[in-house]
């Protein structure tokens, strides 16, 4: 006897205690609807209600719900005052399914904790309908359908144009070199002679006078010039390769040729002012520029090849 009246006090004060959290805590739940087709995404919504001062541990969510539904996406979770001590919240989820079949969507623990005191609050559980894509029964069964043709397109006809027309220039070639081999004569023309080295260097000295370089204070530039096209017409016309030379190598090479000593002499200053105004930023005078070009011109036709030494290749020969 005295136990059940124990008993029945333990419940009442149970009682009280849940009715005392219920009006510090409610929990909803609601989805958009309990039927969808396969792959559709709908809305499943977690609401709290509780008092702002009374602690809470939301759920956590992963990105299964359930077996067999998924979550899409992260929680939207938002919150704010209804009255001055009253705050709600809303657990925002978008769930889908990719099984047909009826799900049991479990409800979601809210852990509370008011003054020292700790529980547990359930939401409320849910379902979910999967349905199927329903199939259309109204068209018969066909054959497969045969092979179409497509219509040729811009960029088809273009390319086959193209590759026609390089058969047809093949064709021609080869038949216009058995043609021309049949009649013993050259298919290709030969190659003209290569020009003396002084004809190319004096006609690139006319053209850097024509430029004008130092009157347009482009100092540097001229002498780069100037002892590019002398360094390469001493290495046309005697072998050396004054390109990859120094200046003191240069000089120090060019003694073992007949070069006389005024030649030598302007080529040596010739180089040196180069150096210097390239690598020293050196400045000379106009009558100094005007002078170097002019022993350029000279040193190219006092060591020019004679028409003995330059040799003219045989056009027959192949």
């Amino acid at each position: 006897m005295e136990r059940r009246i124990f008993f029945n006090i333990g419940i009442l004060i149970l009682s009280g205690v849940n009715t005392l959290f219920a009006q510090k805590l409610l929990v909803e739940t609601s989805i958009d609807t309990n039927i969808i087709t396969i792959g559709d995404q709908i809305g499943l919504n977690y609401t709290l209600e509780k008092k702002k001062d009374l602690v809470t541990k939301l759920p956590s969510f992963s990105d299964i719900l359930t077996k067999g539904v998924e979550i899409i996406g992260e929680s939207v979770i938002d919150s704010f005052l209804i009255k001055d001590d009253l705050l709600r919240i809303n657990i925002n989820l978008t769930i889908t399914s990719f099984d047909t079949g009826l799900y049991y969507l479990p409800p979601q623990s809210i852990i509370f904790n008011d003054e020292g005191f700790s529980d547990t609050l359930l939401s409320r559980a849910t379902y979910l309908m999967v349905k199927g894509v329903p199939i259309d029964t109204t068209y018969t069964v066909r054959d497969i359908k045969g092979v179409e043709k497509m219509p040729l397109t811009l960029f088809e006809g273009i390319l086959y144009s193209g590759i026609l027309l390089l058969i047809a220039a093949i064709a021609f070639l080869i038949f216009y070199y058995l043609k021309r081999r049949k009649q013993e004569k050259p298919f290709f023309k030969p190659l003209k002679p290569e020009e003396p080295a002084y004809i190319t260097a004096l006609r690139e000295l006319d053209k850097l006078k024509a430029q004008k370089l130092w009157q347009q204070k482009q100092v540097k530039e001229y002498y780069t010039r100037i002892t590019f096209i002398i360094r390469w017409y001493i290495e046309k016309r005697f072998s050396l390769a004054a390109l990859e030379h120094t200046s003191d190598e240069v000089l120090i090479h060019i003694k073992k040729f007949d070069i006389d000593d005024i030649n030598y002499s302007n080529l040596e200053s010739l180089l040196n002012l180069a150096d210097l105004v390239k690598f020293a930023k050196g400045e000379p005078d106009p009558e100094e520029n005007i002078l170097h070009l002019d022993n350029a011109y000279d040193f190219i036709k006092k060591t020019k090849e004679t028409t003995s030494e330059v040799e003219i290749p045989d056009v027959n020969d192949n």
